[in-house]
């Protein structure tokens, strides 16, 4: 009878992440030489080697694998015992671990973070930007609990909740000669004077798309720059001739002497979905719902409703 405890699990978890045993062995707070005992222990006892030890980093072997991914299945399990005993518990507590993506994160956490602490002071929630790949990955891997990204987006096993419909402006130069309309078409933006986050990035390809341009054309003549950052790309188009893309929720961080630079677009009016994102056998339901619940109450109506409906604000 194999006699594995959760703290093995929990050690072969961390140490498959760093697959290093001093750098999870730190991060769990052991020795290392009790983290490599743990670990040993558990191959002696399943009869297999986890991790092939001749390799840098460590790598998990075939049968390792499976035994990796049946440990996460477990952990996953042992957290929902305890997200069950917390779903009938009087007092809502825990940790959100929540991944989002730059081009939201500065103009949405804003919105209802502090309205979200003070009504939910025993709810920690714990934010960290990442690209859409990423945050889908770790939520597979219970490395987050819940995602917010722009949708629709491929991927399998992964549950949707919108959150709101957000419309792109054009944030166009005082010195561009398209700052003097009061309304642009979309096919009005030369790719030459067009400033966009780096590639990897969703909003970059989005931006693309609305242009209808080939990106690997781009020139802006001796100055290039390219970020991870809509506020940085604002700021060079306020000081450079050129025109960038900007989300909805980013006009309330513009200067009202600056609002003159914003162009609606008049031949179609280009709108990105963002939503919650979970792992389809998600824990911490009772969390994530008042986490969409504060969201959705600090965003305009018009911008929560899609072809005329308002979207469904329950999970």
């Amino acid at each position: 009878m194999i006699k594995m405890n959760l703290q093995q699990v929990e050690y072969l978890l961390v140490l498959n992440k760093f697959r290093n045993f001093s750098k999870a062995a730190q991060a769990s707070f052991v020795t290392q030489p009790a983290m490599t005992i743990q670990i040993k222990n558990l191959e002696n006892e399943l009869g297999v080697t986890i991790f092939d030890r001749t390799k840098k980093p460590l790598i998990p072997t075939e049968i390792g694998l499976e035994v990796i991914k049946q440990a996460r299945v477990l952990q996953k399990e042992v957290e929902r015992i305890k997200d069950i005993a917390d779903t009938f518990g009087s007092e809502l507590k825990g940790k959100l671990k929540i991944g989002i993506i730059p081009t939201v994160a500065p103009y949405l956490v804003p919105l209802f973070i502090n309205n979200f602490i003070k009504k939910y002071s025993n709810i920690t929630l714990d934010f960290i930007e990442l690209i859409t790949d990423d945050i889908i990955k770790k939520l597979k891997e219970s490395e987050l609990d819940v995602g917010i990204i722009v949708t629709p987006y491929e991927m399998n096993g992964i549950t949707v909740f919108p959150l709101y419909y957000e419309k792109f402006y054009a944030y166009v130069s005082k010195e561009h000669p398209l700052y003097k309309k009061k309304k642009i078409n979309t096919t009005d933006i030369s790719l030459e004077s067009l400033w966009l986050l780096e590639e990897g990035n969703c909003f970059r390809n989005q931006v693309i798309n609305i242009c209808s341009k080939d990106v690997k054309s781009t020139n802006q003549s001796n100055f290039l720059y390219e970020s991870l950052s809509i506020d940085a790309l604002r700021k060079i188009v306020e000081h450079q001739m050129g025109v960038t893309v900007i989300p909805e929720l980013a006009v309330n961080e513009i200067n009202i002497n600056k609002r003159d630079m914003i162009k609606p677009f008049n031949d179609y009016v280009p709108v990105r979905e963002v939503s919650i994102i979970v792992d389809r056998s998600y824990l911490k339901k009772r969390l994530i719902d008042k986490l969409r619940e504060e969201i959705l109450k600090t965003i305009p109506v018009k911008m929560k409703k899609i072809k005329g409906e308002l979207i469904n604000t329950k999970i």
